[in-house]
């Protein structure tokens, strides 16, 4: 029988999301080797990395937080957070560290060995890689620039090795700027042992907590088992989630832009010959993934990510007759025709703009209550989803916007919106749901403040108009322009909200892989150790990660994620016999950024049928699927089948980077409509179907 050799437990999703206290409780019933939890992200926009702020609210931070230390106290293994205070920088980093430091005081943590990783690389050292034309480009955009280069935040993502040394020097509690969210989970598992195909894996796994979970939510908390027969088993500590092969094999896609190769600092996670396995109805397994090096751009290749400020912004959203909308220019984003996406919605869809709008005595108030209803709002689990992989679209990054009444009240309000089928059918429950969950988690923000869902679609269009500029003169008259194309056309209804000043815009500057080994060795990723004693945190030294090789040679391996599973363009065969819609034979049609320069889809079928059915028909191929997402099939990366779990993945380059000026849905969470629409042909073997008569 197999020996279990290891326990870890992640948290959440990110550090703010929040998840029961219940939960990571129930999980040291069978004991825990770590604590950890992903706090950060890109996915939100530059500017978290370009202001150094954080995107969840404080209280819920520190929340989580402090249930990660309530049992990190209780055991031998390290509590780690990467990508701390969101975006990994030296501000964001020290906002969380200002957090630690208040949940060690009430917490009573003394004595206690703190490791903090820095991840900022000064720019003056990246237009030297510039100049050389060293840094590898990691697909589409941003172009690079030395003048925006130079007014940049810029951060490396780590991978295990700085946080393994760390763990090595004693440290307890882990604090790192940007990492990789996997690496995370792996360093510690790799440090005692275990091999690096599964370490990685189990790492992508756990990344978004209880998310790889049917139900899934990255608000709970779940836990990784590693065996000594090379097996890991995910176990939910809420009783009413379950862990299955599907589940486990679906998020093993999630957010990736290939589905059997994932590409890390250190190499590369390759899982064609992965199996998923069940040990009991609640609980499943993996096994057999490996973990390759290679040639150039691996071993010791960190990515840079960079952001600057574009300027100031202001915005407009003004409400108006129906019957003036045919005339409203098409450029114009209008929540019920092009809010989600640039292109019309279909006379068979319903486009829903869902902008929530509060009111308080306090900007703090009413800040809190938007954002909390907010964030309870994209990622609230209901029956049924289709999209899982956010349920709104938001175009702006902050997507609050903070502004003061006519009456001296002050107000916020989140544009957003959805052309999800599924999710307006069950959005009347889920709004009331969200404000239940708000009024039990956070009952002194409803107490402080009035909140409004206001909701928008043909019926009731509601145009949202953005101006950038550097020069607050300019941005004045350019944003009086834009609202005047409207006003001419069509008077602004009652509650339209005009000229406010939301934050500064700020834009990705650098997406590139940093490969010169000199300074990954010796300038990025410094640790600070310190020992601490409630809010008292006295140095203790100075050091500097230790690399060295991981995963296996790859030889001849195949590597490639243009080639890797592509499914080929093959024409159908056989004799039609009627078409399926895809929403009734898919559990998941769902879109993801896999990062800042590409957009990816999967959708998971219902059953083997009809997946061999879909790919029989030829429709994903990559010539097909570019027509039906209007796009270029030069754009295609790739149309990829997997086998594991009756899935189909396309991935595209980017129309856009990520919370560019023009963006609809910046974590690319809502552009699936397109599939949505599609009807499959169903063919049968001729020879079935002669002997069928």
């Amino acid at each position: 029988m197999a020996k279990l050799v290891y326990r870890v437990v992640s948290a959440c999703g990110a550090l703010g999301y929040g998840f029961p206290r219940e939960s990571i409780q129930k999980a040291m019933a069978g004991g825990i080797d770590a604590v950890i939890s992903d706090a950060g992200s890109m996915d939100a926009g530059p500017f978290y990395l370009g202001t150094g702020s954080e995107y969840f609210e404080r209280d819920a931070v520190k929340n989580d937080f402090r249930n990660m230390v309530e049992v990190g106290k209780q055991i031998d293994g390290p509590v780690i957070l990467g990508s701390c205070g969101m975006a990994g920088g030296n501000r964001n980093l020290d906002w969380m560290l200002d957090v630690a430091k208040e949940v060690f005081d009430e917490l009573g943590v003394h004595d206690a060995k703190v490791a903090v990783i820095r991840s900022e690389l000064e720019p003056s050292i990246v237009l030297d890689e510039l100049r050389t034309g060293a840094l590898l480009p990691t697909g589409a955009g941003p172009a690079l620039d030395a003048n925006a280069l130079r007014e940049s935040t810029i951060v490396g993502q780590m991978g295990i090795h700085p946080i393994l040394s760390a763990l090595e020097s004693g440290a307890k509690y882990v604090f790192a700027g940007r990492s990789c969210d996997v690496a995370l989970f792996a360093a510690d598992m790799i440090r005692r042992g275990i091999e690096p195909g599964l370490a990685y894996h189990v790492g992508h796994v756990l990344e978004c907590g209880a998310l790889a979970c049917d139900p899934g939510s990255p608000s709970d908390c779940l836990v990784a088992e590693i065996y000594d027969d090379g097996s890991a088993i995910f176990v939910a500590p809420d009783e009413n989630r379950r862990c299955t092969p599907y589940s486990i094999a679906a998020h093993s896609l999630y957010e990736e832009g290939h589905p059997q190769l994932q590409f890390y600092p250190e190499g590369v996670l390759e899982m064609a010959r992965t199996e998923f396995f069940a040990r009991d109805e609640r609980t499943s397994g993996i096994r057999n993934s490996r973990f390759f090096r290679t040639k150039k751009p691996w071993p010791l290749s960190i990515k840079l990510e960079g952001a600057r400020r574009v300027g100031a912004r202001k915005v407009s959203l003004i409400y108006f007759d129906p019957k003036d909308l045919h005339a409203v220019p098409e450029d114009i984003l209008v929540y019920g025709r092009n809010g989600v996406q640039q292109t019309p919605v279909a006379p068979t869809q319903r486009e829903l703009g869902i902008i929530i709008e509060t009111r308080a005595r306090t900007a703090e108030a009413a800040n809190k209550l938007a954002s909390v209803l907010t964030h309870y709002l994209i990622h609230y689990g209901y029956p049924g989803p289709k999209a899982t992989a956010g349920n709104i679209a938001y175009p702006l990054s902050p997507n609050l916007i903070s502004f003061t009444r006519a009456d001296g009240s002050y107000g916020a309000v989140v544009p957003s919106g959805t052309r999800d089928p599924v999710f307006i059918q069950n959005y009347p429950s889920i709004r009331r749901a969200v404000v239940e969950l708000a009024q039990r988690e956070f009952p002194e923000a409803l107490a402080r403040a009035e909140y409004a869902f206001i909701e928008a679609d043909a019926e009731r269009p509601v145009a949202l108009l953005r101006t950038v500029d550097r020069d607050a003169g300019k941005l004045a008259t350019r944003h009086r322009a834009e609202i005047e194309r409207i006003t001419s056309i069509t008077r602004p209804r009652s509650g339209s909200l005009l000229d406010l000043d939301a934050s500064d815009a700020y834009e990705w500057t650098l997406y590139h892989l940093l490969q010169n080994e000199d300074v990954i060795r010796n300038v990025l990723f410094p640790i600070e150790y310190y020992i601490a004693t409630g809010r008292e945190w006295r140095p203790a030294g100075q050091g500097c990660p230790a690399y060295f090789d991981v995963g296996e040679a790859a030889g001849a391996q195949n590597l490639d994620d243009r080639t890797l599973s592509l499914i080929e363009d093959v024409a159908p065969a056989g004799v039609q016999h009627g078409t399926q819609r895809l929403l009734d034979i898919a559990r998941v049609i769902r879109s993801k950024d896999a990062g800042i320069n590409r957009l990816t889809f999967d959708v998971l079928f219902a059953s083997q049928e009809a997946y061999d059915a879909a790919l029989r028909a030829n429709i994903f191929c990559p010539r097909n699927i570019a027509g039906i997402l209007g796009v270029e099939q030069a754009g295609v990366v790739g149309a990829f089948f997997v086998d594991s779990c009756n899935a189909i993945k396309v991935t595209l380059d980017r129309p856009i980077i990520s919370a560019s000026l023009d963006e609809r849905d910046v974590f690319g969470a809502q552009q699936q409509a397109a599939l949505e629409q599609l009807s499959i042909p169903m063919y049968a073997d001729e020879r079935l179907m002669a002997s069928a008569l």
